[in-house]
Parts: C-alpha cells; sequence; structure tokens
C-alpha cells in the first residue's frame, strides 16, 4: 500500500468516526428517527471496520478492537460513538494544524443547513448531497465537492452549510473576495451557523480586518455550538491572532476620541473601545483607556453596555485596591438593577464580590448565570481560568 492509499484510508475512517459521533447527536437530538438511524450507523460502522483492518493489515496500527468494534461492526466500547468521536477529533485539530487552508474543515461540522429530510423524493435531498459534498471535501476532491455545493445552491440558494464550504473552497481557488461574499451571505442566512462564523473571521483576519474577525469570534462565543468547533479555533490559534491584530486596530479608529472628539456609539461600537482600552492597559496606557471609558460615559452614561465594559475593565485595573473594585461593583450593581439576568454583569461582579471578600454574593451570581443558561463560552473561559467554582466550593 503506498502513503497516498494509507492516507485516503485514515481520512475515510476518521470521517466515518466523526459522522457515526454526528448521527449519534442528531439522534438524540430527535432529528433522526430509530429505522434511519439504526441503518446509517450499521453502514457507517461497517465501512470503519474495514478502514481499519486494511490499516492495521498494510501497518500493523492500532487493532479494530481498540477503536471499539468487532468484525460485525457492533460496537464494543460501552462508552459510545459519541466517545469515540471525541478521541478522533483530537486526531484530527492536530492534522488540521498541519494542513495549508484547512480542507478538513468540513469533518468537523455538526451543524447542518436547510434540507433536514434524510430520504424520500425522486431527487437527492438536500441533506444528503450536503453529506456526499463533506466526503468528497473530506477525500479532497474539491472539484465534486463545488459541484455538489453549486447543485445545492441552485435548489437553495440561502442554505447557510453549502455557501460557508461554497465560499471557503473559492478561497482555496485564490479567490478571496468572492470567497467572503460566499461566507458573509451564509452569515446572514443563518447568524447562528458556528462554521460560517468560523470561516468569516479567518477570511477577515486575512484581509486584514481584524475587528470584523473578533466580531464573527464574538458571535461565536454565543452560538450553542459543537465543543470541537471552540477547540478547532484554539488548535489554529485563531482567538489568539485576531486579538493580537484587533487590539491596535481599536485604538487606531478610537484615536479621535482620545484627541478629544465626542464619542459616538453609531460610529464606534462600545466593544471596539472596550478593545481598545484593554490593549491601552496592556501596554502601560490605564489612563488613556479610563479617558475612552469618560468621554463614552459622557455620551453614552446610561448605555448598560458601556457600564459593563468598564466596570470589567475597572476591576482588572483595581485587583487589590479595595476602592476601585467598590466602583466597579456599582456599575454592575446599576445594571443587574435594570436586568437581573444579565449574564456579563453577573459573571463580572461574581469575580468582583469574590475579591471584596463577598463570597456568599458571589456564589449568588454564579447561580443566577448557571440558571440563565445562555451560552457565553468567553465567560465560561472566564471562570474556567479563574477557577471561581472550584474556589467557592471549597
Amino acid at each position: 500500500m503506498g502513503d497516498s492509499d494509507e492516507a485516503a484510508l485514515e481520512r475515510e475512517r476518521d470521517f466515518l468516526f466523526m459522522s457515526l459521533a454526528d448521527l449519534e447527536a442528531e439522534h438524540e437530538a430527535g432529528d433522526l428517527d430509530e429505522a434511519d438511524f439504526v441503518e446509517l450507523r450499521s453502514h457507517y460502522v461497517a465501512r470503519a471496520a474495514d478502514s481499519i483492518r486494511t490499516l492495521q493489515a498494510a501497518t500493523g496500527g492500532v487493532s479494530i478492537d481498540d477503536h471499539g468494534i468487532d468484525e460485525r461492526g457492533a460496537e464494543a466500547d460501552t462508552r459510545g460513538v459519541k466517545a469515540r468521536g471525541r478521541i478522533v477529533l483530537w486526531v484530527l485539530v492536530i492534522a488540521l494544524v498541519a494542513i495549508v487552508a484547512g480542507v478538513t474543515l468540513a469533518d468537523f461540522s455538526g451543524s447542518r443547513g436547510a434540507g433536514d429530510q434524510i430520504t424520500g423524493g425522486i431527487r437527492e435531498s438536500v441533506r444528503s448531497r450536503l453529506f456526499d459534498a463533506r466526503e468528497a471535501m473530506g477525500d479532497q476532491d474539491l472539484d465534486r465537492a463545488i459541484a455538489i455545493y453549486d447543485d445545492v445552491l441552485t435548489d437553495e440558494p440561502s442554505n447557510a452549510e453549502a455557501l460557508t464550504y461554497r465560499g471557503w473552497l473559492t478561497n482555496l481557488a485564490g479567490d478571496a473576495l468572492l470567497a467572503r461574499d460566499f461566507v458573509e451571505e451564509a452569515v446572514a442566512a443563518d447568524s447562528s451557523f458556528p462554521d460560517a462564523r468560523v470561516f468569516a473571521a479567518s477570511l477577515a483576519l486575512a484581509a486584514g480586518e481584524p475587528l470584523v474577525a473578533s466580531d464573527h469570534l464574538d458571535a461565536l462565543d454565543r452560538i450553542d455550538s459543537p465543543a470541537f468547533v471552540s477547540q478547532l479555533v484554539e488548535a489554529q490559534q485563531l482567538d489568539l491572532r485576531v486579538a493580537q491584530g484587533a487590539g491596535p486596530a481599536a485604538v487606531a479608529l478610537v484615536a479621535p476620541v482620545l484627541e478629544g472628539a465626542a464619542y459616538d456609539p453609531a460610529v464606534i461600537p462600545v466593544r471596539h473601545v472596550s478593545l481598545a482600552a484593554d490593549h491601552l492597559a496592556a501596554t502601560g496606557q490605564v489612563e488613556d483607556g479610563l479617558a475612552l471609558f469618560n468621554a463614552m460615559l459622557s455620551s453614552a452614561g446610561d448605555d448598560p453596555d458601556v457600564l459593563v465594559a468598564l466596570a470589567w475593565f475597572l476591576a482588572r485595573a483595581s485587583v487589590g485596591v479595595e476602592e476601585g473594585m467598590t466602583a466597579a461593583a456599582s456599575y454592575l450593581d446599576t445594571v443587574i438593577e435594570a436586568d437581573p439576568t444579565r449574564p456579563d454583569a453577573l459573571v463580572y461582579r461574581a469575580l468582583v464580590r469574590f475579591q471584596l471578600e463577598d463570597h456568599q454574593g458571589a456564589a449568588a451570581d454564579l447561580a443566577a448565570y448557571d440558571a440563565s443558561e445562555v451560552v457565553r463560552r468567553d465567560l465560561d473561559r472566564l471562570l474556567a481560568e479563574t477557577e471561581l467554582r472550584e474556589v467557592l466550593a471549597e
């Protein structure tokens, strides 16, 4: 067996394991009936077993049993398909870092665009064609994948998945401008499709627009996407690269405000001013960061976004300084009185209260945040980094 044949089998194996995990998720969500689930799972498991068996014979590598599949295609690992999917995910993430342009991103997509049917009709369902396109990308048959996505878009011009991956393939072909048109259209068609947000951020960063990329990643943090989407962003260090560019870009954007111009939230979003203030503080210019917030307070002092951003800036600049922490808590109190379920205010106040040794108040805010059940991966990351939950549980 040549290297290319072995690589093809490995791609097929990994793709099939991801498909198994995808099927399991759809079945649990009620999007796939029992009969289709059993039939499709049996098919994928059998194909995966064949791929592993062939690889084992050629390389002396991992056995079929190690993957939890026996000769009849039955699952031997009681943890099930989902656990294997997570294991395979790490293999794919590692491989992705080494592949220019990330063609195998298709294997990570746990989401679907429009066209939910899995069977029925003379013409192939949209879902089955999207599956075929993902399989073609897994085989690096990009021409076939493009043809399939074009076919889907003929029937469903606003299909987010087809637009997203048609855009990414266009980018691989060297037309970054047209690629962005496709991907931005995908975002417009379905702002909650995580794959589109990831690609949009990557393309915007490549085009020298880190603030646009930052906005897409910010939106991604509010999407109920599979955990491996976040892991994909981390594997590419996309969040780090975007942050490195967004700070200086934000400072350049707010330069007129630093020079005395009035702040207009319709021109410069609060989020971008906050990014600029954070960058200034990180480079030893805390006073300039505070000046930006003073300008915002003068023009939009009743905007809760401004108050939350200011409070969090003060909290980070005032660690160990009770006066600054108390001021931050006061701003957050004002916001939470008006909106008791605002997630960022609750998490920030929990951390501020902890610094002020109000552990009971911190625990109450954390419980209120958890009860809201909102998707905020940025806040979840912050809680994990600070270990607030663990400390309060002691």
